[in-house]
């Protein structure tokens, strides 16, 4: 049986999506991270926020596939924000310059307040 190199739980809080990703996000992981994102956006949820905390590894398949993922929920009127990014990830992000891109918060409870914030209207920050 082949192993996952990418596992998303999904949960919901309150208003909000949450898919939990565990693993590596890289070539492969494209259409599972596009499926999950299209339940929860098939589901009603707009505001989907990507826990990263047990992201292992990320290259630029992994990156374009948070890009897919964004844009997929910006058609649907929606937003995303990215929590708990582990360090490598975070550095790849900056070499990017993927903080003008994403929402990106510590945890997961405060991208969720950030999301909330970014409903309330277009120039929101967080507190």
């Amino acid at each position: 049986m082949p192993v996952e190199r990418l596992v998303i739980t999904p949960a919901v809080v309150e208003r909000d999506a949450v898919l939990a990703l565990a693993g590596e996000l890289d070539m492969g992981c494209e259409d599972l991270l596009a499926e999950a994102v299209g339940e929860m956006l098939a589901a009603g949820y707009r505001r989907v926020v990507l826990d990263c905390a047990e992201i292992s590894f990320c290259d630029s398949r992994g990156f374009s596939a948070l890009l897919v993922a964004r844009q997929t929920i910006q058609d649907a009127e929606g937003a995303l924000a990215l929590a708990a990014v582990p360090e490598r990830l975070d550095n790849l992000l900056t070499l990017v310059g993927a903080e003008e891109i994403f929402a990106i918060a510590p945890t997961v409870e405060q991208a969720r307040l950030l999301l909330a914030g970014l409903a309330d209207g277009p120039r929101a920050e967080p507190a």
